[in-house]
């Protein structure tokens, strides 16, 4: 197979995210104005969060594109001199090539700080949205329709907690002023 039809594909990506930052990105660039200013830098907050989710995105999956056509092309290097007509037993043998080749290729790439570096990229982009979006959802929805938010809940579940102790402690002392008498 021709590795130079997809050698462009990272150039690809590059040339397409900056071209989104150029005209998309700019949006988010805009200054809020009137009384929903306030709502619209959190909303243009976002549309730069996800943009960044998508880019980080996309560079994963550039280099899991390059890594795949690498291991293509050590796969076809290992079986460049098998016969063309194959038999059972060479098919076979085809198959445990690739599985091994394919397996290695992979195995050298996640062990790479690369990959390691690009994986915390990733999710700390994800985390970051995550964040806004459980923001957006308390303040558009939860908020507005007097639901209780997970910080309303988790401070209920502390106090709980807290008197559920209490009343341990308490429990305990009254059993042994009542023994004591």
């Amino acid at each position: 197979m021709d590795n130079t039809r997809f050698a462009f594909t990272p150039d690809f990506f590059n040339m397409y995210l900056k071209t989104c930052d150029a005209s998309w990105g700019k949006l988010a660039e805009l200054p809020a104005m009137g009384p929903a200013r306030e709502r619209s830098e959190k909303m243009m907050r976002g549309f730069s969060l996800f943009f960044n989710l998508y880019e980080t995105w996309m560079d994963s999956v550039a280099d899991f594109q390059k890594l795949s056509m690498e291991a293509m092309s050590r796969m076809q290097e290992r079986t460049a001199d098998m016969e063309s007509e194959i038999s059972p037993e060479q098919a076979k043998e085809i198959y445990n090539i690739w599985i091994e080749t394919y397996s290695d290729t992979f195995k050298e790439f996640l062990r790479s700080g690369h990959f390691a570096s690009d994986s915390g990229k990733f999710m700390s982009s994800f985390i970051e949205a995550q964040k806004y979006n459980q923001e957006m959802l308390e303040e558009s929805f939860l908020k507005p329709m007097n639901l209780p938010t997970k910080t309303e809940i988790d401070e209920l579940n502390k106090e709980l907690y807290s008197l559920n102790k209490k009343v341990k402690e308490l429990t305990c002392k009254v059993n042994e002023l009542s023994g004591n008498m």
